[in-house]
């Protein structure tokens, strides 16, 4: 966090670059790179909301718990993810979706280390590349009546190259709109994109779909000091119904970067966010990229140790 704090600051204390991202071409070549993902989760998306609504009542829940597993994933592991799920929910497929996702899933996830989708879609159901699948869960979850609003919480300032500002959640919803930016799509894919755009467009309008941010997101702080840091953010998130947190950042931030067991309980981990009366259910979404971990079962590290010595720190598991 220190090197990025020295880059934007160098950045800051000139005339006419204190508002440059210096990642910001990076982040657009990644998003054009990503063009094959980005055009079929397009198509797809309407699918994922009209297909529940074609099964019996009692298929219904499930149908939707395979999608969630699977935009959440999505959201997850990135561009790197396996869409072969999505592109099986066809109509001609809608009789084989449940077995057929049930199976998927059990194989997609087989490399989740600490897995608790379950409980957060029991909890639901109850009560650039990265921004786009962002965007996607966040488009179903409002569409399918899972949540009232979505506020996504973006950086002040640029961070690291992954993280979201405000320019770049107005970029992304322009450059769906653009003739130009993927230059190989045909009429029909730009009309998939322009679709979710418009969608994306409408919930703002109606602010179902809300970006916020705050200074305390690229500050040194652990997530264990949000309460008193950042009071007023603290009693926002409190307000909502589940939080999700993404990436390895996020998550070191949130155990408070310590070298804990690997299973003490995610809940001892987070410290306050936890205990404290009136905290909200936290989801944190992170593929393992620092030898910070917790929440696993006896007997995970001993195993993966003995044939994956950078199983902590690869980016293959989760």
């Amino acid at each position: 966090c220190y090197l990025y704090r020295r880059i934007r600051s160098i950045f800051a204390r000139t005339k006419h670059w204190k508002d440059y991202d210096p990642f910001f071409r990076q982040k657009e070549d990644t998003f054009k790179s990503s063009f094959n993902a980005i055009i079929e989760i397009a198509k797809r998306i309407d699918e994922l909301v009209y297909i529940p609504k074609l099964h019996a009542d009692n298929e219904k829940t499930d149908t939707r718990r395979i999608i969630f597993h699977e935009l959440v994933q999505i959201s997850l592991w990135g561009n790197s993810t396996d869409l072969s799920l999505l592109t099986n929910l066809s109509n001609d497929d809608i009789k084989k979706l449940q077995d057929l996702g049930t199976k998927k899933l059990e194989e997609l996830e087989k490399n989740i280390l600490a897995n608790d989708l379950e409980k957060a879609w029991n909890y639901l159901s109850e009560n650039r590349f990265e921004l786009y699948a962002d965007l996607v869960l966040s488009d179903w979850l409002i569409q399918s009546g899972y949540a009232r609003e979505v506020h996504l919480h973006a950086k002040k300032i640029p961070w690291f190259v992954s993280d979201t500002t405000q320019n770049d959640f107005n970029w992304l919803l322009q450059t769906l709109q653009s003739e130009d930016f993927f230059s190989s799509a045909t009429e029909i894919e730009r009309s998939f994109l322009k679709k979710f755009s418009n969608r994306l467009q409408s919930h703002v309008a109606d602010s179902r779909l809300i970006l916020t941010s705050d200074y305390f997101w690229t500050s040194p702080y652990a997530y264990w000091h949000l309460a008193e840091q950042a009071p007023d953010l603290y009693a926002d998130l409190c307000t909502s119904n589940l939080v999700i947190f993404k990436g390895d950042l996020n998550y070191r931030k949130l155990v408070y970067d310590c070298k804990w067991k690997t299973t003490i309980p995610f809940n001892e981990a987070i410290g306050p966010l936890a205990s404290m009366k009136g905290s909200p259910p936290i989801l944190a979404l992170r593929t393992n990229k620092a030898d910070v971990i917790v929440g696993l079962e006896e007997g995970i590290e001993e195993r993966l140790t003995v044939n994956e010595k950078d199983w902590m720190y690869s980016g293959k598991y989760a």
